[in-house]
């Protein structure tokens, strides 16, 4: 009976050790990181191709699942990305203005880790920015206009060091390309390169569009400029020309607006309205409402009733967007009594601006014949500082200003 018992002791710890050594034996295990990696530049204007290849250590390792964990700094978000695969490359989009930084590991798991995770240590690779240039010479001010979802219109401004009789040239790229392409029609400022303009056909949209500005100067060395953007993000929409304001017998008045014909579709809007309260002439801005709605409804009280309303694409058809120029004022009654709308503002300046211009032509005209009068020279030209000094008394005008003058 002991000797049964003292058998039975042996037995259990003999298997907890084997279990045991069983448990340790992962901890015992090393795992090489990837080998020979490397970042390939295809002239994509920043996406690059990321590739490596497995370690020789683990080539005979057949009862492990083998994945790769690569981490890449994303300096549009300032963070980095982590991505785990099972292939030997990977694809990302990369501001060539800046560091491309990319670290990789093995992940092994299966039966020869017991089960668990084993992850190997990081293969890092930095590689500087091709820069050249002073900072300043890069071109400023760039952004892009995607109007209507019909032209795209980017624009930018020399840089602050740039030699003058520079050339400017975009160059873009997007994944349906095989290479990148220069601008199909620039846009040009007084002889010079200010912007390019894309047609709606070459915009595909939830997709890197990748662009360089590159400027030259047979001077000096001037510094590109690389921009990665999504065009869905950049759309302003039509200004709304139609405003309905319909009056009910209940006091409430309904309003509603026509969009213009454009390539957005109307589930991708919202809308502000602006609204406008007049009491005795007066009028003054009340309230502004954001809706996806085409409709609204509003307590009619006395006086006057003013809308506008503008449009932007919705967030859940892309991240930002440009709001549209506001409509004209809408109002109710029509002509309320005090309102000024922005044509009668600009009519009026225009007004005042001639008429001014015709007071001064009028008063110089004067000063003139009475300068020529009081000389009885013929006058071929009388400066108009000449006939200031003259209009207080000084004898501007005089072509003999030394000569002593009788009295």
């Amino acid at each position: 009976m002991l000797k049964s018992r003292k058998g039975w002791w042996l037995t259990a710890i003999l298997m907890l050790i084997s279990g045991w050594s069983q448990c340790i034996k992962p901890q015992e295990m090393t795992v090489d990181p990837p080998e020979n990696v490397g970042v390939d530049d295809l002239g994509h204007l920043g996406q690059l191709d990321i590739h490596w290849t497995s370690p020789v250590s683990l080539t005979n390792v057949t009862d492990c699942s083998m994945r790769y964990h690569l981490e890449y700094f994303n300096t549009y978000q300032n963070r980095w990305t982590v991505i785990r695969t099972v292939r030997t490359w990977y694809r990302a989009q990369f501001d060539l203005e800046k560091e491309v930084r990319v670290r990789i590991s093995t992940v092994l798991r299966g039966a020869c880790t017991n089960g668990t995770e084993l992850k190997s240590p990081f293969t890092k690779m930095v590689l500087p920015p091709n820069n050249t240039g002073p900072v300043d010479s890069r071109v400023q001010g760039f952004g892009c206009v995607f109007y209507q979802k019909e032209v795209m219109e980017c624009t930018w401004e020399v840089g602050l060091e740039e030699p003058a009789h520079s050339k400017h040239s975009l160059y873009f790229w997007h994944r349906e390309m095989e290479q990148a392409e220069e601008c199909p029609q620039y846009i040009h400022s007084n002889g010079v390169r200010t912007g390019c303009t894309f047609t709606r056909e070459s915009l595909p949209e939830f997709s890197a569009f990748n662009i360089c500005v590159n400027s030259s100067s047979p001077k000096v060395a001037l510094r590109s400029a690389f921009f990665s953007l999504q065009v869905q993000n950049h759309v302003k929409p039509a200004a709304i020309e139609a405003v309905h304001l319909e009056a009910g017998l209940d006091r409430r008045l309904q309003v509603h607006w026509d969009l213009p014909h454009e390539s957005i579709p109307s589930h991708c809007l919202e809308y502000e309205v602006e609204t406008s309260e007049g009491v005795g002439g007066q009028q003054m801005l009340k309230q502004r409402n954001v809706t996806r709605e085409m409709t609204l409804t509003f307590l009619s009280m006395d006086g006057a009733h003013c809308f506008r309303v503008r449009s932007r694409v919705h967030h859940y058809c892309a991240d930002r967007g440009f709001w549209s120029d506001w409509s004209r004022w809408f109002c109710h009654p029509e002509q309320p009594p005090g309102f000024v709308s922005d044509a009668v503002v600009v009519c009026a300046l225009v007004i005042v601006v001639i008429i001014s211009m015709v007071i001064l032509s009028l008063c110089g005209l004067a000063l003139w014949t009475k300068c020529k009068g009081r000389e009885g020279e013929t006058m071929h030209f009388c400066p108009l500082h000449k006939l200031m000094e003259y209009s207080k008394g000084l004898t501007a005008c005089d072509p003999f200003p030394n000569k002593t003058r009788n009295k």
